[in-house]
């Protein structure tokens, strides 16, 4: 049999460090305990090696490519592989593995990393079960502040989970092994790269189907939640395509775990990344029990001015409800269904449906798996003409796409709301709250994010539909399930 991992005494970089021990491997590397001999200080040593590739001669140790069709690939994976190295030289947290040296020998690259002594929060899991929620919450609370540290570099880690994860003689979590990691150019996107990692229960959708191209911390978020499932109850998370596909859920979490702490996990974890908090602070919003939630507050003027005093233009009543010309196709109601203001949240509904509930999911959505076709102004399905009649209706796509291409949005308060002044080419403007959305019996995200259905079904298999989404840094159109309560704002022709 071919010897695939260097042996023991193995003396790297012109006797600068003894190889230890073999402590692991994956498709892309194998990872040594060493000894830096002239200072007597343990490290840890990362090979760049593809076992699918790559030959190691038995004599010279020296690696080399298999096939002549793949010798290309893994010279630009390991120009990668050293990219990589130098890039995490730079970054300094306590939390993180420090990255010490980066050299080439034996045919391929190396780089150095601090040796933790200690066990993986996989190894501790393994051998003590469930943890108490507190030690848990502890040891996420560390990774978290570490990830915050990763994310504000413009980088994602892409394999957080429980095998990842070290913790220390002093009890801190250290966050290890960032061989998938990826850095992203603000302008120009992805600029760096080694390899999408791929661990199933802890990566998302996106990232199973190497959508991770943009930067977007809610990747690595949807990682951290299911390693705090993991941590409160020793069971690997299904994949997310399995849970996609209604093939599997996701067990409950132990009654005696508390709410913001279950509410944390299950946000973490949508399937939709738009879904989940979208930072590290958001994340630990919820977790602490801080995250916002509906109240009514107080509105005595339907008038009330935005931040920079310009006031909502409202045209005329019609069937009792007021609209604003934007100088688009259509023209908008100056608030949503339910509501009687226009920093008012309304009510929030299902797709195709036209009354609220007090429970969104899959099975109790009318509509799911049902084949249609644009439902505005079909008063069996369209919440605008069945509420308010006359000729309102519920927006399409494509109008909706109008509001996007045509007018300008400001992010701004009403009333105490959070939401956006969007500015028609006519100068009038309405004001969309950024009234979140239902999923089960809970209400998520108000005066942080915006969701509002259109008319028009994504037709796949009849399970979703496209909405309007927000948050105070983007607005998109985006399709998602149809058994989620989103807002309604009307439309006339």
């Amino acid at each position: 049999m071919r010897p695939f991992n260097l042996p023991i005494g193995t003396i790297l970089k012109g006797g600068t460090y003894r190889i230890v021990r073999f402590i692991g491997s994956g498709g892309f590397g194998c990872t040594y305990e060493a000894e830096h001999i002239e200072l007597g200080e343990k490290v840890a040593i990362k090979e760049f090696f593809v076992k699918d590739f790559c030959n190691r001669d038995e004599t010279t140790l020296r690696i080399s490519v298999a096939t002549q069709g793949k010798v290309g690939l893994v010279d630009k994976l390991r120009s990668k592989f050293k990219d990589e190295a130098r890039s995490l030289y730079r970054l300094r947290h306590p939390g993180i593995v420090h990255v010490s040296d980066v050299f080439e020998e034996n045919g391929t690259a190396y780089y150095v990393m601090d040796y933790v002594d200690g066990r993986s929060l996989q190894d501790i899991v393994a051998s003590e079960g469930p943890l108490p929620e507190g030690r848990a919450l502890k040891y996420v609370r560390q990774v978290a502040d570490a990830l915050a540290y990763v994310h504000s570099n413009n980088r994602l880690h892409l394999d957080i989970k429980p095998g990842n994860i070290m913790v220390d003689k002093s009890d801190n979590a250290i966050l290890i092994d960032f061989g998938a990691s990826k850095q992203y150019d603000e302008e120009n996107g992805e600029n760096t790269s080694t390899l999408v990692g791929k661990t199933p229960g802890y990566a998302p959708l996106e990232q199973m189907s190497n959508r991770v191209t943009n930067f977007f911390p809610a990747t690595d978020i949807y990682a951290l939640g299911a390693t705090l499932y993991k941590l409160l109850t020793a069971v690997t998370p299904p994949d997310a395509a399995m849970l996609a596909g209604d093939d599997e859920a996701l067990a409950p979490l132990p009654e005696s775990v508390s709410l913001s702490t279950r509410q944390a996990v299950y946000k973490a974890m949508e399937l939709n990344k738009r879904h989940r908090p979208q930072t590290v602070e958001d994340f630990l919003g919820v977790l602490s029990g801080k995250a916002e939630s509906l109240s009514e507050g107080d509105f005595s003027d339907m008038r009330s001015t935005l931040d920079d005093a310009t006031q909502i233009d409202v045209a005329e009543l019609i069937n009792d409800h007021e609209w604003v010309d934007l100088g688009l196709s259509v023209k908008w109601a100056a608030c949503n269904v339910g509501a009687s203001y226009p920093s008012d949240n309304g009510s929030y509904y299902a797709w195709g449906e036209t009354m609220p509930k007090s429970i969104y999911t899959l099975g109790d959505c009318s509509t799911f798996h049902v084949d249609m076709g644009d439902i505005s102004a079909d008063a069996k399905y369209d919440v605008g003409r069945a509420k308010w009649g006359g000729s309102w209706r519920l927006p399409t796509r494509a109008e909706m796409q109008e509001l996007i291409d045509y007018c300008t949005w400001a992010w701004t308060s009403l009333g105490g709301r959070k939401g956006y002044k969007v500015t028609g080419p006519n100068g009038n403007c309405i004001f969309l709250p950024a009234a979140g959305f239902s999923s089960g019996a809970s209400l998520d995200y108000t005066g942080n994010y915006g969701y509002y259905w259109s008319s028009t079904p994504n037709e796949v298999g009849g399970i979703s539909a496209y909405y309007l989404y927000f948050t105070s840094s983007y607005h998109d159109l985006g399709w998602d399930y149809r058994s989620y309560g989103l807002s309604i704002r009307p439309v006339l022709d």
